[in-house]
């Protein structure tokens, strides 16, 4: 009786597998993925922003961190952007990067990736080295996320990340 049991069991369970394994692959098929077209255009990202408005816009916000201006900062995301935090969660947040990261001494634009499209918005990538000072690091990477809309850039993400030398 007990083998029975424990057939039943096993049985259930293989239905629960195979159930769960058609789940997830009809979800993964159905799934929108973002596609990064380049075909579309052959310059890639780098052709969607330029080298100077990619370090314009990098000298804006890094400006704004240096001088630990939070309201500015948050200004500068773009409205959609804004949704997703609180100008007070972004401040505390930046006080804890500033404390571990310092400031930004300088940088350089490295280069741009597409990281995605959607609603009629191409999002971008845009990689940074740095040179740090008053924190724990004294080189890392700025990363900056923004949105390519009718040939503008807004800012969506904002990263500094040290690295150890």
């Amino acid at each position: 009786m007990t083998d029975r049991r424990v057939m039943n069991l096993l049985y259930a369970l293989l239905v629960l597998v195979a159930f769960n394994l058609g789940l997830t692959i009809y979800f993964q098929a159905t799934k929108p993925q973002p596609v990064a077209d380049l075909s579309a255009n052959p310059g890639g990202a780098a052709a969607q922003i330029s080298d100077k408005e990619a370090m314009a816009l990098a000298h804006s916000v890094v400006d704004l961190y240096n001088a630990n201006d939070t309201h500015g900062l948050y200004l500068k995301f773009d409205d959609l952007a804004r949704l997703q935090l609180t100008e007070q969660s972004l401040g505390e947040k930046l006080a804890k990067l500033q404390s571990m990261i310092g400031r930004v001494q300088d940088f350089a634009y490295s280069n741009a990736e597409v990281a995605g499209k959607s609603g009629g918005r191409t999002f971008l990538t845009l990689n940074y080295k740095a040179r740090l000072t008053g924190g724990t690091f004294s080189s890392g990477a700025i990363r900056l996320t923004v949105a390519m809309k009718d040939g503008h850039a807004s800012l969506f993400g904002f990263f500094i990340n040290g690295q150890a030398d």
